[in-house]
């Protein structure tokens, strides 16, 4: 798929560095997976992740899975968790569908101040 160009960046605390590790290990952990994408927001994550379903392992990683081993690899680093219960996911399905969710990861960080949640403690946590 193609990527379009990636230009926004984030100064990360050390909780957001600890994330920014763990999804960057991701793939070491889980060798069918590539986290294809990524921004780490002061409340929430964003990951487009690609799994091979005919991975070589005996039990095939299912993102629920995924998800918890990297929420449980952050908060035992952390001391404490960070996350709330659950996730939301989304199966891109095609082309167009993959430039606009790569667009919306990509400009999130410069609509953090229209976030519903946006207080100027909360950007100081990750």
């Amino acid at each position: 798929m193609l990527r379009p160009n990636n230009t926004l960046k984030i100064a990360l605390t050390e909780f957001g560095e600890t994330v920014k590790t763990q999804i960057e290990a991701l793939s070491e952990h889980y060798y069918e997976i590539c986290v294809d994408k990524y921004v780490i927001m002061p409340n929430h994550v964003h990951m487009v992740v690609f799994i091979n379903a005919g991975g070589a392992s005996a039990a095939p990683t299912t993102l629920g899975n995924l998800i918890r081993g990297f929420k449980s690899g952050v908060s035992r680093v952390c001391g404490f968790s960070l996350w709330q219960r659950g996730y939301h996911d989304h199966i891109i399905r095609d082309e167009t569908e993959y430039q606009k969710i790569w667009r919306y990861i990509d400009g999130n960080p410069a609509k953090w101040a229209e976030d519903k949640y946006y207080c100027e403690p909360a950007k100081e946590l990750l």
